[in-house]
């Protein structure tokens, strides 16, 4: 019986001037297990993953990494991200990095890896969504499929415990989007 890696019970976020966007909300997620949130724009989905990851607070509600509570003020906002990695529908890179130092950074700065082993890592997730050949490459240079691989490697080269995707696949070329998906 697999263990249940995360779960949400009845999280709530009401934004100033009481707009509700997320209203009890829960669910499990096992070991192994892939959930997809699924609705229109505009009705929350984003925000829940903001939650989880802690980017912003729920107003209400419990979440749990492996059984423990991670939106408390007690809990290690820095640790709860380092366990969790979160593709952003924007991608998020940092233009003046290449493609190589946007997947090292995470691994050099929270992992504590070296320069050269955050780099040889880097590169065997960048050849696993077929981006070796663009590591010297800035994210100005790069398509939007590319900008999306690229941020998926850099979640991917931590090692999270739990990956959060916020429309994974909207820049991916159809015949790209198993081979990234396909578990490790």
């Amino acid at each position: 019986m697999s263990e249940i890696i995360l779960s949400v019970e009845e999280m709530e976020k009401t934004y100033v001037g009481g707009v509700h966007a997320v209203r009890g909300v829960s669910f499990e997620v096992k070991e192994g297990e892939s959930l997809a949130i699924i609705g229109s724009s505009g009705s929350g989905k984003s925000t829940v993953l903001r939650c989880i990851n802690r980017l912003i607070e729920p107003t209400q509600g419990i979440v749990r990494l492996k059984g423990e509570r991670i939106n408390t003020p007690a809990a290690d906002v820095n640790d709860v991200r380092s366990r969790i990695g979160m593709v952003f529908q924007s991608f998020e890179l940092f233009s003046h990095l290449r493609v190589i130092d946007n997947v090292s950074l995470g691994l050099i700065h929270v992992r504590g890896m070296s320069k050269e082993d955050a780099f040889d890592h880097a590169r065997s997730v960048l050849e696993r969504v077929d981006m070796l050949d663009r590591v010297d490459a800035y994210p100005g240079n790069l398509s939007g499929g590319q900008k999306q691989r690229v941020a998926i490697a850099r979640a991917l080269a931590m090692k999270p415990e739990v990956m959060l995707f916020d429309e994974p696949t909207s820049a991916l070329d159809p015949e790209l989007i198993g081979s990234v998906l396909e578990p490790w």
